[in-house]
């Protein structure tokens, strides 16, 4: 009883928790724009696809429309209470991201629960107390993102993998890799083949579940995604070829080989990273997990375009294994000498009250980073008046601005590119989200507000007790036009 109480409590701290990150960033990004865009369209716009925004702004690969699918049909009932109360859409966007948040977190509980019977109840809800201290996994857990929604089917195929559910494992394996993120075989293929090595599972079982999955998991993308796209197409076939044969995400910048080592698992992982060793000394059970996602690592990192989000799967599991490492600590600490004892105990008490400030940090560092969403919520608050005939520029479409951003039903949104500045049809507009600085502007338009963004974090022993500080600058600038110029 006690120990269901406590994992009770555990999964609301963390509800709590992506609560909050929702709140505090309720803004995406660019990569996130096709999922958050798709569920909108979805939505608002249902069968008639002429409305749907990537008709207009394809983006540089197809994306699947599954996960936009299954997220507008299980945030539909909350948004259809917005629509009868006549709440602004950006309140449908927080009710999006919440469903997202509430299906990783269903996953993750799966996952855990799973762990709390390979390893024992008690490095279960260690490592739920390690995660809860960390940022960037409650972070993802709620932004569309692909990775995200692979997210999910990762860690209810790694809870089938503890149980021994090798069928169930082998499909939800299968439809991460073919619908979500094809670079997923190396991670779940190496956990895969280990069980076939381990002769835990047989070869005619796995040949047949992995054929029969395979089969369903491509017909079902390449039948919906085909209806969406109006072409025939795989969406994440075009992905992996984009990215792996031709290699083109290198332009959207590279990463030296070990970065993900001496940058993202720090970040990621904190001082849990210091208790990884120790549970991969004392269980060696947890290197049946603990390997493959190293090895994911290490092979991924052949690619030049390295992003934080591209590894997040690797997070639960190294947290398992510091979770181990912890309960190991915590067992055993009262047998040592009591200095030592008493130094290992702070010290990690110490490691998650520091896990949980860099974290408070970081989502201040986050909250800062969206100035294109604060700005199309800041320009509906300044600008009462209709009709309105607005410009989105680049720099704030892919900082925050989206669909459920556009408020007014009155209101005209173009995020139309490539148009001159003193153009005529730049003029045509009454009011601009514009990229600063936007001096060039002034003499045809009034400056009503700009919003700052995220730059950089320094040190200053000066400034002591807030020795960090986080420097912002302005990034978008509200613009209307004058009332004397004419089109």
């Amino acid at each position: 009883m006690a120990d269901s109480r406590g994992s009770l409590v555990s999964e609301v701290v963390l509800v709590v928790l992506i609560t909050v990150h929702i709140v505090c960033c309720p803004f995406t990004k660019v990569e996130e724009s096709f999922n958050l865009q798709a569920t909108h369209d979805l939505l608002y716009h249902g069968s008639d696809l002429s409305k749907y925004d990537h008709r207009e702004f394809p983006g540089v690969v197809p994306r699947s429309f599954i996960g936009p699918l299954v997220l507008a049909l299980l945030s539909s009932p909350a948004v259809t209470v917005l629509k009868l109360l006549n709440a602004p859409k950006l309140y449908s966007q927080y009710a999006v991201r919440a469903v997202l948040g509430l299906m990783t977190l269903y996953a993750f509980v799966k996952y855990k629960r799973a762990v709390s019977k390979k390893f024992g109840s008690t490095v279960g809800h260690l490592l739920v107390l390690i995660t809860s201290t960390q940022f960037h996994f409650l972070f993802y857990a709620s932004r569309p993102l692909p990775n995200t929604f692979a997210l999910c089917l990762v860690l209810l195929a790694l809870h089938h993998l503890l149980l021994r559910n090798h069928s169930q494992f082998i499909w939800t394996s299968a439809f991460a890799i073919i619908i979500f993120r094809t670079e997923l075989c190396i991670l779940l293929g190496l956990l895969f083949l280990i069980e076939l090595g381990t002769r835990r599972l047989t070869f005619c079982k796995a040949l047949l579940h992995s054929v029969g999955a395979g089969v369903t998991g491509l017909g079902l993308t390449v039948c919906i995604d085909s209806i969406f796209w109006q072409r025939w197409l795989w969406p994440e076939g075009e992905v992996f070829y984009f990215n792996a044969v031709l290699n083109k995400s290198s332009q959207w910048g590279t990463s030296p080989f070990p970065w993900y080592f001496y940058s993202v698992l720090p970040r990621a992982l904190l001082c849990a990273i210091f208790l990884v060793p120790i549970g991969l000394w004392r269980d060696r059970r947890t290197w049946t997990l603990a390997g493959p996602a190293l090895l994911f690592v290490v092979m991924f990192s052949f690619l030049p375009h390295k992003e934080l989000r591209f590894i997040v799967y690797v997070f639960p599991v190294f947290n398992t294994v510091a979770a181990c490492g912890l309960f190991f600590i915590v067992q055993n600490y009262c047998k040592w000498r009591r200095f030592i004892s008493l130094t290992v105990l702070l010290a990690s008490l110490a490691c998650l009250v520091f896990n949980s400030l860099a974290s408070i940090g970081f989502l201040y560092i986050s909250n800062h980073n969206y100035p294109g969403g604060v700005a199309m919520q800041r320009v509906h608050h300044l600008t009462p008046s209709n009709p309105v005939n607005m410009h989105i520029c680049v720099a704030a479409a892919e900082t925050g601005v989206s669909r459920f951003g556009e408020v007014n039903s009155k209101w005209r949104y173009s995020k139309a590119e490539n148009i001159s500045v003193d153009s005529r049809e730049m003029l045509a507009f009454t009011h601009l989200l514009a990229e600063a600085p936007c001096s060039h502007f002034y003499q045809t338009h009034v400056l009503l507000d700009v919003v700052p963004g995220f730059t950089r974090v320094s040190l200053s022993l000066r400034d002591a007790p807030l020795v960090i500080q986080v420097h912002t600058e302005p990034k978008i600038c509200i613009l209307k036009r004058k009332s004397q110029i004419t089109t």
